[in-house]
């Protein structure tokens, strides 16, 4: 079956990279958003119609837009058109898509995150991210992994941790990283693309495509536990 999801993960860049064609910016971003959600109403059976966009709320706290939100099941079907507006507590999964995530944007989604989960520990909060703009070694070293250049491997290192609350992030790009130069004076190189997923508090990172199938694992997971 890793072949299905390698076809996935090519057909979700294909698509991200055919709208920029489009010299319409205010639908750039939804277009995403709803192949997406195509693929996941495609892929993962009873999710149709518990999945939505909008806002999500927690009493008299607001949390904002939100890409994708997996609804509880058994939970009232609110939205109006083709927007929702919930409470965090009938929320199975919160999701961000982003084209090309600022650090900053993970940032705030890292303490958004803190926020929806004191009250739902149970929420899974993800970002789903074509491209981050940053530096992959500096995400990675805010979920607490470093790499070590002598060996060519990311370690676990809490030092420089800020990370805790988000349960996952995808990064789909599939280009490579340039972190120093080795022995033989030849540029160290990985992919920029990864999965990381949080386990037992650490976060376990996953370098190699096809990263979907581990999408659609955190979405049944999430689904599972609420």
């Amino acid at each position: 079956m890793e072949y299905l999801y390698e076809y996935i993960d090519d057909l979700l860049r294909l698509q991200s990279r055919a709208v920029e064609k489009y010299n319409h910016k205010g639908v750039l971003g939804d277009a995403r958003e709803e192949f997406i959600h195509s693929e996941i109403r495609s892929r993962i059976d009873n999710l149709a119609n518990r999945l939505h966009k909008g806002e999500v709320y927690f009493k008299d706290q607001e949390f904002g837009q939100h890409d994708i939100i997996l609804r509880k099941r058994g939970t009232l079907n609110s939205s109006l058109g083709r927007q929702i507006r919930i409470s965090s507590e009938e929320c199975a999964a919160i999701i961000e898509v982003k084209t090309n995530a600022k650090l900053t944007e993970i940032s705030d989604f890292e303490e958004k995150s803190k926020k929806l989960k004191q009250r739902m520990p149970n929420l899974v909060c993800g970002m789903f991210c074509y491209k981050i703009s940053g530096k992959t070694s500096t995400v990675l070293e805010r979920s607490g992994l470093k790499f070590d250049r002598e060996y060519q491997i990311f370690e676990q290192d809490s030092s420089k941790k800020i990370y805790d609350y988000i349960d996952f992030i995808l990064c789909l790009d599939d280009n490579v990283e340039v972190n120093g130069i080795d022995r033989h004076k030849t540029d160290i190189t990985y992919s920029k693309g990864f999965f990381l997923k949080k386990e037992n508090n650490k976060y376990q990172l996953f370098h190699s495509a096809p990263f979907s199938k581990m999408f659609f694992q955190e979405l049944k997971r999430a689904d599972e536990l609420n």
